[in-house]
């Protein structure tokens, strides 16, 4: 009898929305799915085109996790559109068995691939040997392959030997599988894992970066030379990762407690408004992904910029080519001078002959690591004890040392 009673209040408050309030709730869900499919698309496509993405092990899982929102933005997003238009036809229609297959399973493969995606961090941040043996690119794709299907292979399994079926939920405005214990329990502990890991990989993750960075700055003040394998872009990435899943639990944190408080109140019909605010959260978690790769990484924007463009992919762009020009070039000319300082000058002219100090080859080279080299070392070597010897010593022929 509850139930029943809670059904027709469910009828009552659809059927008394006005139209302005379906063209909004229509509008909104479009609008999110449409944003979800256009800017998946566009990172599955800078990855595919941009060598410089394409080679990296952790934007395979980027690429993964993009796929798992195109198909929500595909598949789930316009049947929720359609019902929230009307629901007369949902009940015993087959998109109905399609949406309510794929809307958790397609969560659970996202919160999957988020774990796998903390893993591959916790490994190149503080395991990096381990990482380029295990994070290959088969590797990587086994391992997102066998746990998307394993998602599949659950509910596929579930739905196959009758314990449960695809049911409407008019107050969600979605189709989904009836939860059993047997499904809850499952759901439970694979999201369970799933948090734990990513906690703790990012935990170890920063906290590695955190002593990197006091290391760095240790050595730079004692004057020691330091080699790492962590680089900043890689602390950029580790960070740009870590917002996706803060974007994802500020998304899904408030969806579950909706959830669990109406499944709490059996005997409460949970407010519209409420639930379908946790129908939008859902879809809106497919959305953001693109708008922080944009935001916090230039690779991507660079991409994004090109293909919106309809700009060719450039395997180095020419202010990529001249820098890295300038740099061999300035370095070149800081070991020559360092060479002219470190050998004695052989000429008569040239009674004194003494090495350059430390002071002056430490101008060169920082010098030579400055933005502005070329003036930096045009600095260095007028300011180097040796410059006069070593220009006076080469406006000399060999030959002339010789006869003399």
């Amino acid at each position: 009898m509850n139930s029943s009673k809670m059904a027709d209040d469910l009828i009552a408050q659809t059927s008394s929305r006005s139209i302005g309030g379906t063209i909004m709730e229509v509008a909104l869900c479009s609008m999110i799915g449409m944003f979800a499919l256009f800017g998946n698309v566009l990172v599955a496509f800078a990855v595919i085109r941009s060598p410089k993405l394409r080679t990296s092990t952790t934007t395979m899982f980027i690429h993964a996790l993009a796929i798992a929102d195109i198909l929500t933005a595909v598949i789930c997003a316009p049947i929720t559109c359609a019902i929230l238009a009307s629901d007369d036809w949902i009940n015993t229609h087959i998109l109905c068995q399609i949406q309510g297959f794929a809307i958790f399973t397609l969560a659970l493969m996202s919160i999957g691939t988020l774990a796998l995606t903390a893993v591959n961090r916790f490994f190149r941040v503080a395991k990096p040997a381990l990482y380029k043996r295990f994070f290959t690119k088969r590797n990587s794709w086994l391992l997102i392959g066998s746990m998307w299907l394993s998602v599949i292979g659950f509910y596929a399994g579930i739905l196959a030997s009758n314990s449960t079926h695809i049911r409407y939920e008019p107050s969600y405005a979605v189709c989904a599988i009836a939860h059993t214990l047997l499904q809850t329990l499952v759901e439970f502990v694979f999201v369970i894992i799933a948090l734990i890991t990513i906690v703790l990989c990012y935990t170890l993750v920063f906290v590695n970066i955190r002593k990197h960075q006091v290391s760095v700055v240790t050595s730079l003040l004692s004057g020691q030379h330091r080699n790492s394998n962590l680089s900043v872009e890689e602390i950029k990435i580790s960070k740009l990762l870590f917002m996706t899943v803060l974007a994802f639990a500020v998304c899904w944190v408030p969806s579950l407690v909706i959830i669990t408080m109406d499944r709490a109140a059996t005997h409460t019909t949970p407010p519209r408004a409420r639930t379908l605010l946790c129908t939008y959260l859902n879809y809106l978690s497919a959305a953001l992904n693109p708008i922080i790769y944009g935001v916090m990484n230039r690779s991507f924007r660079a991409e994004y910029k090109r293909i919106l463009l309809c700009r060719k992919t450039q395997v180095g762009t020419p202010q990529d080519s001249s820098k890295n020009a300038r740099t061999l070039r300035n370095t070149a000319h800081a070991v020559v001078l360092l060479k002219r300082c470190a050998t004695p000058v052989k000429n008569e002219l040239e009674m004194t002959k003494q090495p350059c100090s430390p002071l002056a080859k430490q101008e060169v080279l920082e010098s030579a690591a400055s933005e502005n080299v070329e003036l930096l070392l045009v600095q260095s070597r007028s300011s180097s004890p040796c410059y006069g010897k070593a220009a006076l010593s080469n406006s000399f022929p060999p030959s002339s040392s010789k006869q003399q």
